[in-house]
């Protein structure tokens, strides 16, 4: 502060010696000239130039000795009200904006030479206006007379105060965080790509919450100060890029953006700007691989994965035992959570925050940790999908036994993936994604949906229904961004994905492309196939039109299961199951059998609709039981909705 305080004097005496040799006030000059000099000796010291963060800032910019003397000012300007007054009387009103450059060569006492070299200094690509240290007010006005001001961020670290903008974030070197050996490759080949001064772009490919900026610092041993651009958007993108290389300046961190997939498409020509302008290595973080950035610079691209069931587990222990205050969670209840969900430790720390926040007062176990995980999912939908209550159990099922044998391997696929995979080593013949998607189809009403939702409850999963209205979209590439968020939030296995109606988006593609609608369609059903075959969630895909699915996709599927319509003997099970609540008043001796032999092309679907509707009618009628005789009624105007005729009935009485 003591450098500081001489600097705001310095040019403060200047203002008063410039006014009084303007007013041709001999004496005053005469008596402010001893005092200029003296204090510029003292700022010219051997004592000031370590501990000054203005004079480490100028170093910084690498300015010249005018540039720098036009900073002191302008941070004099900015800061000490006692100069406004007088650069006004010196510069007009326009002085109220800033510091002009006029203004700036009467104080400094710059020849006419001197004084144009800075207006054409600062009219290119200046690095203290480049990286927001100096802010210009008005560029309509001539070149010497544009204000120049500081802006409170930087006076406030010169005078020591650290807090960084609050759409930035500081990442430092954690030293309890752990890796898998996998993870230790990548941050060596970080640490490569970050090393010296080459101005290389860095971009960190991996899914979200995974711990790619925890990698970034831990391979710069440096602070990072990151922008996330999922968060600021395009609206803020060119303040947040501002913003971003100021402080990187100011803290002499390393510059990340994070989630900079979220810019592709327009917000792209801001970020190339800024990325031409950054002098040393430049990082970034995205969830999808291979991005383009538009920029025409060195790039590294770096793959970072899900860390392996043991440092999972060792990072469900680490972050429960600090939610508890040292108590943890037994090993035998984390084991599962980190076998079943892929996780890196920021979604791990949020579960654990989330399952503390809903249980204060009782102890965190595996069940708690599990419902806190689930808790999050909703947030990374973003609307595009929505959570699906599962009430129904397996007995209510009424399938087939090859079917039902199909259901059950598909579960059994899900629950013992690490086994065979990784214990038996079947993961080095798969490809690419080591997730499991399953295509349901049959005609309607055959249960697709309802052992979709069972099966999630089984894998003891949240079950979340994709929007279609949300998701399809009328411009290019937002159909496949929406996707692309909701198979990112799906990828972390905690939540079971479906898709009903498939056929809408999964449809065969066309050889005979004849309008750009064809050709757009056919890259959606790309990418599509593209993001099945690498994912590594569980999804299930419903349809009524087999033959509308893409062949390709097929392909891709753990199972392809086909729900029939059901036989005699299983609809005669549905008309039982769907009328036994426990509580339902049912009439005794009700031929089930008859039911089902009169209504042979029900499926469960139109008897659950038949079931309610008699017990509607029993309901109204205040009849003591719901007679078999409701249960014709309803099943024939449910038959009649179907498009069937049926023999007419006499009349009831």
């Amino acid at each position: 502060m003591l450098v500081l305080d001489r600097i705001c004097e310095r040019w403060y005496v200047r203002a008063l010696l410039a006014l009084a040799r303007r007013d041709r006030d001999h004496a005053l000059v005469e008596s402010l000239v001893p005092r200029l000099d003296a204090i510029e000796r003292e700022l010219a010291g051997p004592t000031t130039a370590p501990a000054d963060r203005t004079s480490a800032l100028a170093t910084r910019l690498a300015l010249s000795r005018t540039a720098r003397d036009l900073l002191g000012a302008a941070i004099a300007f900015s800061l000490d009200p006692r100069i406004a007054p007088h650069a006004e009387a010196l510069g007009g009103p326009v002085a109220r904006r800033g510091l002009s450059i006029a203004v700036f060569a009467e104080l400094a006492g710059l020849s006419p030479d001197d004084g144009r070299a800075l207006v054409i200094e600062l009219g290119g690509d200046h690095p203290a206006i480049a990286a927001g240290i100096l802010a210009v007010g008005d560029d309509t006005v001539p070149a010497s007379a544009r204000p120049y001001r500081v802006p409170h961020r930087v006076l406030a670290h010169l005078v020591g105060d650290d807090r960084i903008d609050p759409e930035l974030q500081l990442v430092t070197v954690d030293p309890a965080w752990v890796h898998d050996i996998a993870q230790s490759d990548a941050i060596d080949a970080l640490g490569r790509a970050l090393a010296g001064t080459r101005p290389l772009l860095v971009v960190v490919e991996g899914p979200a919450g995974t711990g790619k900026r925890s990698a970034l610092a831990c391979a710069a041993h440096r602070t990072l100060v990151v922008l996330d651009a999922e968060r600021c958007g395009r609206a803020g993108l060119e303040r947040g890029l501002v913003a971003l290389g100021r402080e990187a300046l100011l803290l002499e961190a390393v510059p990340v953006i994070a989630n900079v997939d979220a810019l592709v498409g327009e917000g792209r020509h801001p970020l190339a700007a800024f990325l031409e302008r950054q002098r040393g290595p430049f990082a970034m973080t995205s969830t999808r691989a291979g991005i383009d950035l538009g920029v025409d610079r060195p790039t590294a691209r770096i793959a970072w994965r899900y860390p392996d069931a043991d440092v999972r587990r060792r990072l469900w222990a680490q972050h429960a035992v600090t939610a508890t205050r040292g108590h943890g969670v037994r090993d035998a209840e984390l084991e599962p959570l980190a076998d079943r969900y892929r996780l890196g430790p920021g979604t791990i720390a949020r579960a654990v925050a989330s399952a503390e926040a809903m249980h204060e007062a009782a102890p965190l176990d595996g069940k708690r940790l599990a419902a806190g995980l689930r808790h999050n999912i909703a947030e990374r939908m973003g609307g595009l999908a929505h959570r699906i209550e599962v009430t129904q159990r397996w007995d209510d099922v009424v399938l087939a036994d090859d079917t039902l044998d199909q259901v059950h391997a598909l579960i059994a696929r899900v629950r013992h993936g690490r086994k065979v995979l990784d214990d038996w080593g079947y993961r080095s013949k798969i490809a690419r994604g080591t997730g499991v998607a399953a295509l349901f189809s049959g005609p309607p009403g055959t249960g697709k949906t309802m052992v979709s939702g069972l099966v999630a409850r089984e894998l003891d999963l949240e079950l979340y229904q994709v929007d279609l209205s949300q998701v399809v979209s009328k411009w290019v590439g937002e159909t496949e961004k929406q996707l692309a968020r909701i198979f990112d939030a799906a990828e972390e296995g905690h939540a079971l994905l479906l898709f009903d109606e498939a056929d809408s988006l999964f449809g065969q593609r066309s050889a005979d492309v004849k309008s750009a609608v064809d050709r757009y369609a056919n890259l959606e059903v790309n990418f599509l196939l593209q993001r099945i075959e690498a994912f590594g969630g569980i999804t299930i895909l419903t349809t009524n039109l087999d033959n509308a699915i893409d062949r390709a996709l097929k392909r891709r599927l753990a199972g392809h299961i086909v729900f029939a319509a059901p036989d005699d003997e299983e609809r005669q099970r549905l008309w039982q199951v769907m009328t036994s609540t426990g509580s339902a008043p049912l009439a005794p001796g009700v031929d089930f059998t008859a039911l089902a032999r009169q209504f042979p092309t029900m499926t469960g679907a139109n008897i659950r609709n038949a079931v309610l509707s008699a017990a509607y009618l029993a309901a109204a009628e205040s009849a003591r039981h719901i007679e078999e005789a409701h249960l014709v009624r309803a099943a024939r105007a449910e038959y009649r909705s179907m498009g069937h005729v049926l023999a007419e009935q006499g009349r009831r009485p």
